[in-house]
């Protein structure tokens, strides 16, 4: 029972800032080879290094790559599919120099480098080719003039590389089938983005190496294609939005034919290249994250039926799947338990945490788990959000009292916030706050028509979305009207910038790395996103909706996050925002992170952004708490502040 009556927002917690960064580790692209399971380990207590580890059937890790490597690939900036793994020959590539290296995890010998492109080539999407010994794999090459992206193979014993199709923009996902003499890979061209229209190819392989006969199976305008993969020879699976939602199709015998096809969502945009929705288990069965408006579930598929199971399990959020001695493995999610990674035997029900980030930070008393809520905008559309209440076993509020309320923005903008455990949420609600995380118009998961509101609507639908979501839980009285902050990343940046200019609703925002100037940003981003904001702002308004142009309609306090090495915002977005807000005379904090790009991974840079941002907000709404300390401030640029 609670014993302490305390105002919201003003309760102690036991997650301090130093235990939600320090000591967790984050897990991405699982892949298995033979009894071994491989997965990446993102470590911010070593400056954001990405190590490979792997773990033995007997269920002892290693790590693969020790320090000082760092496995990670920059295609498309946002990089995914580093490594590949064939009988214990590790194929990575390393951050620094973006060239691939081959190390024998058997041996545990010192790395061999393979390609030696004087830091102008990238290599991502991974795949070894026994027969022919190369890799296949995507390549984008960096010159003076501009940015190529091609689909080749590299020879594993002289490091050469030779283009196998180099006809678009950018490829993706490619996939040899089990024998060895096809191959399936996707497509597409500027000014599209990969969940707009894109193509999936079907090759064979000739004896000398090269593609021939290569057709084009599905995709086209308006249709998006996601994640082919070889259930045999000759039956490939890919998923396409052809009739609005990612659904299942199989291609075999020149025919394409849908597996399953239903109002949810099978795929996913591919904003990182190694995503992987399903897996596919035997001649006849694929088990896929299927995720609909109701919840994203685990389902086992027959694909001569198309009759779809659910697989009961207590995850929110699935992702990496892999198959895995007698069922798969992949890096689950849930409400109230840290991400880890979980592994799934079909025939026993009982899901097992294979491995896990650190211990358990907080016991139930002081974790909000989300509530999946749906409103009414303006125009009256259903918009869909994650709603988390304050939650804290040692208080409660006084009658009467109202929690401050913090908006979340997600980013891409063409992303989705799933309702797992994250650490930054829970350090608020732990202290009294609400949070409400957004999946406003433009999300992932709700169908390409939700997802096609944000078309021409960049800082319009988004901003509504949010501000509905406040009116609503302000008219049931769950938040605190005159307390409400946004905050958001990236694209989620600009769109709190933007209710900062066009809304009464926020009293308050933080912006990580956020779009200040889109005109600014269509000259200066980076190839894969060059045009992107043509279908998200029409060119004639760009001004008119960058905030940098409205420095009149602020009148609320901001702070600013920004990494130096951004390629994808660049820095001088935040700064010409903090300098115009502070001779406004505006409340304004900049924090710059040296060697940190798009999203920060040193713990003492993602600490400083919760303990800033949390003490700035309380500040600014004059919440009094015996532990802020206005020191964490020191090596930010403050200005306007009486504190």
């Amino acid at each position: 029972m609670a014993s302490n009556v305390a105002p919201y927002g003003t309760w102690k917690s036991p997650l301090s800032a130093h235990v939600a960064t320090a000591e967790y580790v984050s897990f991405s692209e699982l892949l298995v080879d033979g009894t071994d399971l491989y997965f990446l380990e993102l470590r911010p207590h070593e400056a954001g290094r990405t190590t490979l580890r792997v773990q033995r059937k007997e269920g002892s890790i290693h790590e693969v790559t020790p320090t000082p490597l760092n496995v990670r690939t920059k295609v498309h900036e946002y990089g995914g599919s580093s490594y590949t793994v064939a009988k214990g020959l590790v194929y990575f590539v390393n951050a620094d120099n973006q060239d691939i290296y081959l190390i024998d995890n058997q041996l545990s010998v010192v790395p061999q480098q393979i390609t030696d492109s004087g830091n102008t080539e990238r290599f991502a999407n991974l795949i070894h080719d026994q027969k022919g010994d190369r890799l296949i794999c995507v390549r984008e090459t960096h010159r003076e003039d501009r940015v190529i992206n091609d689909l080749v193979q590299v020879g594993l014993s002289t490091g050469s590389c030779e283009v196998l199709h180099a006809k678009h923009d950018f490829y993706g996902q490619p996939k040899l089938s089990p024998c060895g003499n096809k191959i399936a890979f996707l497509a597409w061209d500027l000014p599209n983005m990969p969940w707009d229209t894109t193509l999936l190819y079907v090759g064979g392989i000739a004896e000398n190496g090269e593609l021939e006969e290569v057709v084009t199976v599905a995709g086209g305008i308006d249709e998006s294609i996601f994640q082919p993969e070889w259930m045999d020879s000759d039956k490939l699976i890919f998923v396409s939005d052809r009739t609005g939602y990612w659904n299942l199709y199989q291609y075999e015998a020149g025919e394409t034919s849908v597996i399953v096809q239903d109002q949810a969502e099978y795929g996913l945009p591919l904003w990182v290249l190694d995503m992987r929705n399903y897996i596919t288990w035997g001649s006849n069965r694929i088990v896929a994250v299927r995720k609909s408006v109701e919840e994203t579930c685990l389902v086992s598929i027959d694909c001569t039926t198309g009759i779809v199971n659910t697989i009961d399990n207590d995850y929110c959020s699935y992702s990496s799947l892999a198959r895995y001695q007698d069922g798969l493995v992949f890096i689950g999610g849930s409400k109230n338990r840290l991400t880890s990674i979980v592994g799934l035997d079909f025939s026993n029900p009982n899901a097992e945490h294979l491995v896990e980030p650190g211990k358990a930070p907080l016991t139930a008393g002081y974790i909000s788990e989300a509530e999946q809520i749906s409103y009414r905008n303006r125009h009256n559309q259903v918009v869909y959000a994650n709603f988390y209440p304050p939650v804290n076993e040692n208080y409660i509020a006084p009658q009467g009292d109202r929690p401050p309320l913090l908006v979340l923005s997600h980013g891409g903008p063409t992303s989705y916030s799933n309702p797992s455990f994250r650490f930054h949420v829970q350090y608020f609600t732990s202290r009294g706050w609400a949070v409400l995380d957004v999946n406003y118009g433009g999300s992932t998961g709700f169908g390409r028509e939700y997802r096609n509101r944000l078309l021409n609507n960049w800082g319009i639908v988004d901003v509504e979305d949010c501000e509905a979501g406040v009116r609503y839980l302000a008219t049931l009285g769950r938040v605190d009207h005159n307390r409400v902050a946004i905050r958001g990343g990236s694209a989620g940046g600009y769109t709190t910038l933007r209710a900062l200019t066009t809304s009464q609703i926020f009293k308050a925002g933080s912006s990580l790395y956020g779009v200040a100037d889109i005109r600014a940003l269509a000259r200066d981003t980076h190839k894969f996103e060059s045009q992107y904001l043509d279908s998200l702002v029409p060119v004639d308004e760009m001004d008119e909706r960058s905030p940098i142009n409205h420095i009149d309609k602020f009148s609320v306090p901001v702070i600013f996050y920004q990494g130096l090495e951004d390629r994808v915002v660049p820095p001088n977005q935040t700064e010409s925002m903090y300098q115009a807000l502070s001779k406004k005379g505006i409340v304004t904090a900049m924090f710059l992170f040296a060697g940190e790009g798009h999203g920060f991974r040193a713990a003492e840079n993602v600490r400083t952004v919760l303990e800033t941002e949390f003490t700035f907000f309380s500040k600014v709404f004059h919440i009094e708490r015996d532990d802020l300390d206005v020191n964490c401030f020191k090596s930010a640029r403050l200005v306007n502040a009486s504190w």
